[in-house]
């Protein structure tokens, strides 16, 4: 009997250190489209989209091409508008640094802008970006 207890507390240690549970990230805040976001993640805990409200007053979806993992990085695309109304669509590149800390850089385009102010609106149609933020748990 006290070695079936025996084995039974050494199972419990053991699961208790092996089977950690993986920390999901719940939402995104930065300097960055979206703004505040609600992720999207795996299993595993990796990054697969984000959807959310952005500083210029709009609503902004990120889909990465391939789950963002902890020191990894990946291609997104991403789509939403600004002022409520104004379209943009754009695609760059995420680096995860650590379980909540990323940066990135990407190329956003306002279709829009081209044909309501005519030449001028060419100058403000492709806004590149660096952006950085957090993945709170």
């Amino acid at each position: 009997m006290r070695k079936l207890l025996a084995l039974f507390f050494a199972l419990a240690l053991f699961g208790a250190a092996f089977g950690q549970e993986v920390k999901q990230p719940k939402f995104s805040i930065g300097f960055d489209m979206p703004t505040y976001g609600w992720v999207t993640a795996n299993e595993n805990g990796d990054v697969v989209s984000v959807l959310g409200i952005n500083v210029a007053l709009g609503v902004s979806y990120r889909s990465y091409l391939q789950p963002l993992a902890p020191q990894s990085g990946s291609a997104y695309w991403e789509a939403g508008t600004i002022l409520l109304l104004d379209p943009y669509i754009g695609g760059g590149y995420d680096y995860r640094f650590s379980d909540s800390i990323y940066a990135g850089v990407g190329l956003d385009v306002f279709p829009v802008h081209a044909f309501l102010w005519g030449g001028y609106g060419l100058y403000y149609t492709f806004i590149p970006s660096l952006h950085a933020g957090f993945y709170l748990f």
